[in-house]
Formats: C-alpha cells, structure tokens, sequence
C-alpha cells in the first residue's frame, strides 16, 4: 500500500476520554518489543515552545556528532516533517517499511490500523524508525497534554523536559492553570530525571515539583545566565554564560527555551557522562530550524507563525515590534473554532494595516465569513476580506506594499492551507 493511500485511511480524531487508552497502547509497544526502550529518550510537553527547544536539542546533539531521532507536530507542509532522522525529514519509502511491522503486529493479534488514531500510529512510526536507525538520541514531543497523550504510551523517557505552560485547549485539558498543568505533569515516570522552565508561574513548578516526587523522577534544576545581545527580522543573537551564540530562531522567547535546552543538556552530561562543547553548542544554535515557527522569508517578507493561543500571539506580536518594522504588515488569519480567538484578536488588531481571514484545513476550522463578521464587530473599520485560502497569500502579495511584510498565522492548519505551494 502507498504511503499516499494509508495517510487517506488515517483516522485524524484525537482519542483522549478513554482512560484505558494508554494502557492499550503500552500493550502494542509490547508486541513491538518496546521500541521506545531501546534508545535515550527526551520527551518535552508544556503549551509553548515544544518545538523550539526540540529543534536546538537535535541540532547541538548532531553538531555533537551523535545520532538523533526528533518527533514533533503538527506537520505544516508535509506530514513528513514531523519525523527528522538526523537533521532530515524521514523519507516515505522508511515510513511505510515502519507502518508495514506496526500493521502486521496488529493484525497478528486480530485488530487493524483502524484502531488506531493518525497521532498514535504516528508516534509508533516514528519509535520504529528510530530503533531500526540506531539513533541514540530521540526527542518526543507531547502532542496534547500529557496524561492522555499518546506519547505517555513512552514507559520510560530519561529525561521530561516542561517548556512554558500555559491556558490552552481548556475544553479538552481543563479551565485553570493548575488543571492543565495537572495534566502535563501526569507524563512523568518513575526514574526520570524532570527539567522545567524555571519562569513558569509558581503554582505550576509546584505541580510538577509534587508529581515528580510522587513517581519517584528526580528534579534537575540549572540556573543559567542568558540575556539577548541583539534581535532583528534576520535573527536574534543571545548571550548564555558570557558566551556568544547567534540562532537560527526567531523570536525573544527563545530566551526561555534555550534556558530549557542547556538544563537538558547538563542533565543528559550528568546521566551518561558525556559533553556537549561550546563549539558544539553554537553550531547547533546557529543551525537551528523550523518549519512554520517564526519562519521568516527575508526575500519576499513573509513571515509564517502558527501561533495558536494568546500566549504565542503575545510572543509574535513582541517579536515583530522589536523588529521595529516601517510599515505595518498585512494579515492573513485563520482559526480553529474551540479556541479563544476573540482575546487573539484583541491583540492582533491593533498591530495589522488589513486583514485576510481564511478558513484552515480542519474540521474545526472556523469559517473565513464567520472570522471576518467577528473582526468587523470588534474593529468596524478593519479592512477585512474572507477568502479561499488558497487564494489569500496571491490577494495579500497584490496589495503588499514597499518594505511591507505578509504575517500569516492564527493555527499550523492554517499555514498548510494557504501555504502548501508555496513552501
């Protein structure tokens, strides 16, 4: 079967209210002989920043000459890129060889693919992969929480890594801070050495402190001093312990993320008794990349952002007034109906000449009409077009001006939708 034909067949649904889930996923791992137990496992949950750190993590472990696995998501452009193999996306053919020992499996013990979900055969793959290329690094990126996330299916990770934590999918992981933080932190297992990002608001360090000595992990906790040297549209430049590192990511929150990534390193150093140099380190930075997080095309003033919460939104907005551009830019939004789009809004509006609402390639996507009624409400004399998304990066090009950059974001989904050809 065609690697296009079983991503068709996929079912995208997330199966997150089954409390006997993880255990029935454990038990596939079983009859896969525990993939995920034969390589150093990092995972990283929390609501911001997963991808960021992840990204820095595999590059100064490559630079360091070793071999990695990096399993993150949402895919932007192509569903390959939620697998990496040593800095490059897995091809489709490694795929499939995977997905064909997961299928078998299943159906050696009287279930099909169908059972289940696109994420969980995902995170499988992606494991398989991993253990068939000897990496000896895999990082796993929590999906949606953390509890009831596939990638709890992980018995044992060396190291759970906390990046920001924040309010965000309320209706699936709880309406505080402390619910969803709750959630995340029931990822942690026994044995595992736990870092966070040490600016999270106190009552969630103090959930994630409690849980980790409720299962028996142990807190790692690493005070480093880093501070930003410079930050414009080509790239920021931050300066860790006296030292000079210039990054291939956009974006002062970085700031933190980095602050995650050295924890996790001294953390991996003391566990295994290995080093990540400083020429190591700069060489990761520097070519640390991703796909739709703060990608900026200096060429054509693009700039792709698939912030998705009031959180990333802030992030964004920060970003680009540092930059201190001439001119305001032009928007191209889409969102996804169960988020709070309408306290997005309220900080998109102001900084945006117009705006160009689509509707994103998902079933909760809300409608490019209903998105442009709910802006008109909120600022009456926004320019506003609802478009095709398709359609919408050709419309705002027409209309962009001298030194004029194009922001589109407001959900990953929406960056595939109106971005698939052009990247």
């Amino acid at each position: 079967m065609s690697y296009e034909i079983i991503q068709q067949q996929l079912d995208k649904n997330w199966r997150l209210f089954d409390s006997e889930r993880i255990n029935f996923l454990r038990e596939v791992m079983t009859w896969l002989s525990h993939p995920d137990k034969d390589i150093r496992i990092i995972q990283i949950a929390g609501t911001n920043g997963k991808g960021s750190t992840g990204a820095m993590l595999r590059e100064i472990i490559l630079a360091s000459s070793e071999t990695v696995g990096h399993f993150t998501s949402p895919a932007v452009f192509n569903d390959c890129e939620q697998i990496w193999l040593n800095g490059n996306f897995v091809s489709q053919e490694a795929w499939v060889t995977a997905y064909e020992d997961l299928n078998h499996q299943l159906t050696q013990h009287n279930l099909t693919i169908a059972n289940l979900s696109y994420f969980e055969v995902w995170t499988i793959v992606a494991l398989l992969i991993f253990r068939q290329n000897k990496v000896t690094y895999a990082i796993i990126e929590a999906g949606l929480g953390g509890r009831d996330d596939a990638t709890h299916m992980i018995s044992y990770g060396d190291i759970v890594a906390y990046t920001e934590i924040g309010l965000d999918h309320q209706n699936i992981l709880g309406h505080n801070i402390e619910s969803i933080a709750q959630n995340k932190a029931d990822l942690i297992t026994g044995g595992t050495l736990v870092v966070s990002d040490l600016e999270q608001v106190s009552a969630v360090t103090k959930i994630l402190k409690r849980t980790a000595k409720r299962e028996g992990a142990h807190w790692f906790e690493q005070h480093d001093t880093i501070s930003i040297q410079s930050e414009t549209v080509n790239g920021l430049c931050l300066v860790i312990n006296q030292q000079r590192y210039q990054l291939g990511l956009n974006g002062a929150f970085q700031r933190r993320n980095a602050a995650v990534v050295w924890q996790v390193l001294s953390a991996l150093e003391l566990r295994y008794q290995v080093s990540f140099n400083i020429a190591a380190r700069q060489k990761g930075l520097a070519n640390s990349f991703m796909v739709g997080r703060m990608q900026v095309d200096t060429t054509n003033r693009l700039v792709w952002d698939g912030a998705h919460n009031i959180d990333a939104v802030r992030a964004l907005l920060e970003t680009a007034k540092v930059w201190q551009l001439s001119t305001r830019p032009i928007l191209i939004l889409g969102v996804l109906s169960d988020k709070n789009y309408d306290d997005m809004l309220a900080y998109l509006l102001p900084v945006f000449s117009e705006i160009i609402a689509v509707t994103p390639d998902n079933p909760r996507a809300l409608a490019a009409e209903d998105l442009a009624d709910t802006i008109k409400k909120l600022a009456p004399n926004m320019i506003v077009t609802p478009v095709a998304s398709q359609e919408a990066l050709a419309l705002a090009q027409q209309k962009q001006g001298k030194n004029q950059y194009i922001m589109i974001t407001g959900s990953f989904y929406t960056l595939r939708s109106v971005g698939e050809h052009y990247a």
